[in-house]
């Protein structure tokens, strides 16, 4: 499900024709840690913000290594670059998790996330 979501944001990426390498980038970035914010309380009703913040951090992580050992990228040599890429994506799955379950609240009459 996630990688056809990711097959179709790139298709409509591509068909709007975004042309800049950066602005892809970027909104493939803000819509994967988004979904992982979205689709961790619905996966996991109980502890919906652990399963964000476990997610986006194995994301990090996942995105780190690829830029470092496939594209060469000296990402791991800057604890700074490690420390505020781990608190933005945190931050924006978390947000996106709050949103989520402050709906599903909403929906079923509850207030005990």
């Amino acid at each position: 499900m996630i990688l056809l979501a990711f097959i179709m944001i790139s298709f409509v990426i591509g068909f709007v024709g975004v042309n800049h390498i950066g602005l892809m980038l970027s909104l493939m970035y803000m819509f994967s840690y988004l979904l992982a914010g979205v689709l961790a309380p619905i996966w996991n009703v109980n502890t919906p913000y652990f399963a964000s913040f476990m997610l986006s951090v194995t994301l990090t992580v996942l995105n780190l290594l690829a830029a470092s050992y496939l594209l060469n990228i000296m990402v791991l040599a800057d604890p700074a670059e490690i420390n505020s890429s781990f608190m933005y994506n945190t931050s924006l799955s978390l947000l996106a998790t709050f949103a989520v379950v402050k709906i599903m609240e909403k929906r079923r009459g509850e207030t005990h996330a």
